[in-house]
């Protein structure tokens, strides 16, 4: 399906799901490291997060193009530059992976890929593009444009406490369930607004001395 773009940065819905350690993302306990506690923690504990962390990060891009003024540009042919797979370690007693995902979603009011909710199949644990959503937009003046995607990538560290103090801590990576499609004037001036990925989309697709990369 193709979505037409009215501005350089627009967010469609994501058709795919950070690099690390992964279970098979069940409500089974999150596994860790050998020496882990095997029992699983109480059911009515309370999560506490910290070092909570938002930032868009390319996952596909094609370096700048020629298009002339008219012409659709588009991003469905994008190449991947990055992978990122849904991540949950875990030190102490076990709890299950989706059930630490919406706890960190509720604690930024964002729905999260692999929390079991915001997709029903729970599809997509990596960021591996499938190419059903795209964005397209009209040249506006001749020259180089980049096109590129990009996700929020989302981690945080847990402390899980039941009434006996904490039985667990652990690590979060995963991202809000939307993606950018970006497509970068390489002759134009970056918007203010502009989203990490774009601006990294421009730096790396444009040339040296292009006013994208102001």
């Amino acid at each position: 399906m193709k979505r037409g773009l009215t501005t350089a940065l627009a967010a469609v819905a994501i058709m795919t799901g950070a690099a690390g350690c992964t279970s098979d993302g069940s409500d089974k306990p999150a596994s860790g490291a050998q020496h882990l506690a095997p029992a699983k923690a109480c059911a009515d504990g309370t999560s506490t997060w910290l070092n909570v962390s938002r930032r868009s990060v390319l996952t596909d891009m094609t370096p700048g193009t020629h298009y002339d003024k008219g012409d659709k540009v588009s991003t469905r042919d994008v190449k991947e530059i990055a992978r990122y797979t849904v991540s949950v370690r875990t030190r102490g007693a076990g709890l299950p992976e989706k059930r630490l995902i919406r706890d960190l979603g509720r604690h930024l009011k964002l729905g999260l890929v692999g929390d079991g909710v915001t997709r029903a199949d729970d599809s997509g644990r990596t960021t591996k593009y499938d190419r059903m959503g795209y964005g397209e937009q009209t040249a506006e003046a001749s020259g180089r444009y980049v096109t590129a995607r990009a996700v929020e990538l989302v981690e945080g560290d847990y402390r899980y406490a039941c009434k006996g103090g904490k039985v667990s801590s652990g690590h979060v990576v995963t991202w809000n369930d939307a993606y950018e499609v970006i497509t970068v004037a390489c002759g134009g001036k970056p918007d203010k607004k502009a989203s990490e990925g774009e601006r990294e989309a421009a730096r790396l697709g444009c040339r040296e001395g292009d006013p994208a990369r102001a």
